[in-house]
């Protein structure tokens, strides 16, 4: 049986393994060179020296195959041929024939030359993104290695996260932990072509960013806010870093914070802030909340006017020295800061105790408002009041009948006595008296019945309680009328009827006593003649009437006297007039 030729090739591999760790990434070692035989190819790396076999028989004696025509080149060869190379028979044999083939052809033996590395690629998927001066990736971060090699095909990737020992890749892997990564990868072929270390340095943040809010301007007891509050958002990201941060109030639209802002566009009450911040790998915080009450409503200042005080009819309030003002406060939330006054537009001063007007007669205002404690100020509000500080004054007069005569006033029983007052700011509220000290009492027009000397004391009091200084007045009360005498020009001749008798030429002198004031008047009437005035200068003449009678005449003479008062008195004098002998 003739044996079939048959050739080998055998490979010689040289290696040499240089290994250089560092602390940080690991190194690509050294893989051996080599053949590599699948699915009826062969697979050579490309630097590897041939060196040709060959043997007449399957297991049989091998010979070495040289070359003398290239025997510089052959022994061995190196293939020039990234890929596919042949080996070639210039004319085929039929195997059975021993003959060249007809048509003629080559024999042609395939040999793939395999010098180039694979290519592995990287590709991150499952998570955000962002980069700055590091790549940075969110939460579900996977990776995924794929390989290329144009000839023998890779046999295997391997990869090293965080380390200097090589794992071998096989599938998509998960990069679940917070941290800093270097990942460093690399694949080599079926003939031990390795590539070039490759890496790349990423951080993988799964944490969410932290926010706070700081109030900027008026606080009072750590949530209640003024109107002109404003609110600082401070973010911060300690890897990717902060995006934006989102803020809204009670519910509403939410907002992209750029800077401080205000609530005086909020109505007056509770409030929420709520607020989170996102980072740039689309970690989002927790939203935060933080209750607030929005205090927009001022303090309700009022005022009491304390004593003296009388509003007139045309509107004005009339106050005296004695009266204060005093002021107070409430508010809806924060609570009364402070309450201001200035009097006539002068100095502003913070409340503290009543206020007193001036003490200068005239028109008169206290202007005042109040802070709350987050500095609503109330608006302005007035007390105007006119001050009365002059007292009333009273006069007194006395109606008729009087009499005035050694510095003395005399009066009777039926003399009026009125008193008057006047007061030209708050008006006469009351005038009093009192007679010969027995108590004050309201005024209405009197009289005093008891005769004598009398002392009247009276005073008035305005509408703001000024009240006037005492006054007094003295008279002399005289009830008494004077007394009425008579005498005759001659002594009486005789009696008649128990009445004396005069002679016929009898004459009656008339006159009056007054113990105080003195006498007016003296009236007379002879038997119910009219009165006529006597003049006390004169007699009263009986001795002209009935001269020549014989008989003796009665006469009845009726005097009237009266004082200067009016205080009047009679008296009937009744006497016959004619002969003893009748």
């Amino acid at each position: 049986m003739k044996q079939g030729l048959r050739l080998f090739f055998i490979l010689m591999l040289s290696i040499s393994i240089q290994i250089s760790a560092s602390a940080q990434q690991p190194t690509v070692p050294e893989h051996e060179k080599k053949v590599y035989i699948n699915d009826g190819n062969t697979y050579v790396q490309k630097s590897l020296p041939l060196y040709f076999k060959f043997s007449t028989s399957p297991g049989g004696q091998q010979y070495d195959l040289t070359s003398k025509m290239s025997s510089k080149y052959a022994n061995p060869m190196y293939l020039d041929t990234e890929g596919i190379n042949y080996m070639r028979s210039r004319y085929a044999v039929d195997q059975n024939t021993k003959k060249t083939i007809q048509p003629q052809q080559e024999v042609m033996y395939e040999l793939y030359a395999d010098g180039l590395a694979p290519v592995t690629r990287l590709k991150f998927d499952g998570a955000p993104r962002y980069r700055s001066d590091r790549t940075y990736f969110g939460k579900g971060l996977t990776y995924t290695l794929t390989s290329k090699d144009g000839v023998s095909g890779v046999e295997k990737i391997h990869a090293a996260v965080n380390s200097t020992t090589w794992s071998d890749y096989s599938s998509t892997a998960n990069l679940d932990n917070e941290g800093e990564f270097t990942l460093s990868w690399y694949a080599h072929d079926n003939v031990g072509n390795a590539e070039d270390l490759k890496s790349d340095k990423f951080v993988v943040d799964l944490s969410a960013p932290t926010s706070n809010h700081s109030i900027v301007g008026i606080v009072y007891q750590g949530t209640i806010i003024a109107p002109s509050t404003k609110f600082n958002l401070a973010k911060s990201d300690n890897l990717s870093g902060v995006n934006r941060t989102k803020f809204s109030f009670d519910g509403r639209a939410e907002n992209t914070y750029g800077g401080n802002f205000g609530v005086f566009y909020l109505k007056d009450g509770e409030h929420t802030l709520y607020y989170y911040s996102v980072d740039n790998v689309k970690n989002t915080e927790e939203k935060q909340a933080f209750k607030f009450y929005l205090d927009k409503i001022p303090p309700v200042v009022t005022h009491t006017i304390n004593g003296d005080q009388y509003k007139a009819s045309n509107g004005i309030t009339y106050v005296s020295n004695r009266t204060t003002v005093s002021l107070s406060a409430t508010d809806n939330k924060a609570g009364v800061n402070k309450i201001y006054h200035r009097t006539d537009g002068k100095e502003r001063f913070d409340y503290s105790s009543d206020i007193s007007f001036p003490d200068v007669k005239g028109s008169h205002s206290v202007k005042y408002d109040a802070t709350d404690n987050v500095q609503n100020l109330s608006p302005n509000k007035y007390v105007n009041v006119y001050m009365d500080n002059v007292m009333p004054t009273t006069g007194i007069k006395y109606g008729s009948p009087q009499f005035f005569a050694r510095d003395t006033l005399f009066i009777k029983k039926s003399t009026a006595i009125k008193l008057f007052s006047k007061d030209y700011e708050s008006g006469v509220q009351k005038i009093e008296y009192q007679i010969d000290g027995d108590g004050y009492k309201t005024y209405s027009e009197f009289a005093i019945p008891a005769d004598g000397y009398h002392s009247i004391n009276f005073k008035t009091t305005d509408n703001v309680n000024n009240v006037e200084q005492e006054k007094t007045s003295n008279c002399f009360v005289d009830n008494v009328a004077p007394e009425i005498y008579n005498n005759f020009s001659i002594q009486p001749i005789g009696n008649k009827k128990d009445l004396k008798v005069y002679p016929n030429y009898t004459r009656i002198y008339l006159g009056a006593t007054d113990d105080h004031v003195g006498t007016e008047s003296i009236m007379y009437s002879i038997n119910d003649a009219p009165l006529s005035l006597y003049s006390s200068a004169q007699t009263l003449d009986i001795s002209e009437r009935n001269r020549f009678l014989k008989k003796k005449i009665k006469y009845t003479v009726k005097v009237v006297a009266k004082d200067k008062l009016g205080n009047t008195s009679e008296k009937l004098i009744e006497f016959y007039v004619g002969l003893a002998t009748d």
